[in-house]
C-alpha cells in the first residue's frame, strides 16, 4: 500500500438527507455528533488531520493528534468527527468548534474537544473499505475502546427510540447505516442516511437588508457577534414595516469592519439596539451559517 496520504478519499463518505427511518435486520442507527468532519491518519507514530475537503487541520486540533498519539498502531485511517461537549446541556455544541475553525489557531485556555470516530479505512496493510460497515465498525471499538479524548460513536440497532431519545434531548439527530455497506466516497450509494431535528435558537438581528426601500430580511449574528446567516421566512408586510419604523429610530454605522460575501452587495441599516429573534433552522453548514432559516418572533416589534 502507498503512503497514507496518497489513500485517503477524494471525499469522505456523507449520509443522504431524509424524512423516514430506515427499518430492517440490516439497518444500524447512531447519533448524529454535531461538530467538524475529520479524517485523520497515523503512519508510525506521525498523526495527520485533514477536513472534508482534505485541507490539513494538523495543528489546529493539538488535543485529537495528542490522543491519536497514544494509539498502538503503526497505521491507520479513521473517519470521525472533532466536537465539542457540553457538560451542562449533555450534547455536543457546534458553535465552539466552529470558533477554532475561524480563528485557525488555539488560544489559551481553548475548551478541549472529543474525537468522536465512526468509521475506519485503512488498517496497517489491509484496506478495510470494502468490508461490511459492522465488521469496521466492531473493528474501531477494538482499537479505541479506552482512550481519552476519543471516543466511538455506539451502534445501535432500534433506529425509533433513538430518534425520540435525540429529539427529547436536543441532539442534531440520527444517522442510518446499512450494517452491508462498504466505504462509498461521497454520497453515491444508498446505505446511509441521516434524519435531522430541527434546531431552534436565539439570534441578535443587527442590521437589515434593504431592497427598493422594503425590509428584505434580517441579518442575523450569534452571542459573540459573529455572522450566521439572513432570515426572511416567517415575515409579513406588517413586521417588514414595523421593522423599518424601528431601523429609523435606532441607526448606527457599520457593525463589522468586514463584510461577510453574502452581504456586500446589499443595502444595510444598522441597528444601535440589536433585536433578540428566535429562529429554527435544519442545521449548521461547515462554515457556521444557518440552513434554510426560519423566524418564529421578533422581541421589541
Amino acid at each position: 500500500m502507498g503512503h497514507l496520504r496518497e489513500l485517503l478519499p477524494k471525499e469522505p463518505m456523507a449520509p443522504i438527507s431524509t424524512e423516514k427511518i430506515e427499518i430492517g435486520d440490516d439497518w444500524g442507527y447512531q447519533l448524529k455528533w454535531d461538530g467538524v468532519r475529520i479524517l485523520a491518519g497515523i503512519d508510525h507514530g506521525q498523526v495527520s488531520l485533514y477536513s472534508r475537503k482534505l485541507l490539513d487541520k494538523t495543528t489546529l486540533y493539538p488535543e485529537v493528534v495528542a490522543a491519536l498519539s497514544t494509539l498502538q498502531h503503526d497505521r491507520l485511517l479513521l473517519d470521525g468527527e472533532v466536537v465539542y461537549f457540553h457538560p451542562e446541556l449533555g450534547r455536543p455544541v457546534f458553535q465552539k468548534v466552529l470558533q477554532r475553525e475561524r480563528s485557525r489557531s488555539v488560544r489559551s485556555g481553548a475548551p478541549l474537544f472529543t474525537y468522536v470516530l465512526f468509521d475506519i479505512l485503512v488498517d496497517g496493510d489491509k484496506d478495510m473499505r470494502k468490508l461490511p460497515y459492522l465488521d469496521r465498525h466492531h473493528r474501531l471499538k477494538e482499537i479505541v475502546s479506552t482512550t481519552p479524548g476519543i471516543l466511538t460513536a455506539d451502534l445501535f440497532l432500534e433506529g425509533e427510540s433513538l430518534w425520540a431519545w435525540a429529539e427529547e434531548r436536543g441532539w442534531e439527530g440520527i444517522v442510518m447505516k446499512r450494517l452491508s455497506s462498504p466505504y462509498r466516497e461521497g454520497k453515491k450509494h444508498r446505505d446511509w442516511y441521516k434524519k435531522k431535528i430541527a434546531i431552534t435558537m436565539q439570534a441578535e438581528a443587527v442590521a437589515l437588508i434593504i431592497r427598493e426601500g422594503r425590509v428584505a430580511s434580517l441579518v442575523l449574528a450569534d452571542d459573540e457577534n459573529n455572522y450566521i446567516g439572513r432570515a426572511s421566512l416567517g415575515l409579513n408586510e406588517q413586521t417588514k414595516q414595523r421593522l423599518l419604523e424601528y431601523a429609523g429610530l435606532h441607526p448606527s454605522g457599520a457593525g463589522w469592519k468586514t463584510l461577510h460575501a453574502d452581504l456586500k452587495k446589499e443595502q444595510l441599516a444598522w441597528l444601535s439596539k440589536p433585536l433578540t429573534a428566535t429562529v429554527t433552522f435544519l442545521e449548521w453548514s461547515q462554515d457556521g451559517m444557518m440552513r434554510h432559516p426560519k423566524l418564529l418572533s421578533i422581541e421589541g416589534v
